[in-house]
């Protein structure tokens, strides 16, 4: 038993390694906000007081290596990303972080859920 531990830090490390190496390559490119599916949604809990602290909303997104550039209807902004698991964390030049949680990233379809938020409520489409 002592023998196959090593071999599998080795395999668990390695494995997680390659996630998150292919969920960066996947991020990178240029991402317009797009709900075309019924899994995004506000859910309306009378009972529940749902608040999100994210105050910026961006309707497009483009990663590239470890830095982004987004905007909205009003502003731009750069900053800097990290893939840390499930996650992907935003560092705005302006000391702002946003932390998402990944619920799909594929090549087509880039799913993130606010803090606070049940279900997915962002959903980005990959521009060509």
């Amino acid at each position: 038993m002592k023998n196959i531990l090593p071999f599998f830090f080795i395999f668990l490390s390695s494995f997680l390694m390659s996630q998150k190496q292919n969920s960066e390559n996947l991020i990178k490119g240029k991402w317009n906000f797009k709900v075309f599916d019924d899994t995004i949604a506000f859910p309306i809990l009378p009972e529940i007081n749902i608040k999100t602290s994210n105050k910026i909303f961006l309707h497009s997104i483009e990663f590239a290596d470890k830095t982004f550039s987004a905007k909205n209807k009003l502003d731009k902004f750069k900053g800097k990303w990290v893939v840390l698991g499930n996650h992907l964390i935003l560092y705005f030049s302006n000391k702002v972080s946003i932390l998402y949680e990944i619920m799909r990233l594929n090549n087509d379809r880039l799913e993130l859920k606010e803090e606070g938020m049940l279900v997915p409520n962002l959903g980005y489409q990959r521009r060509n």
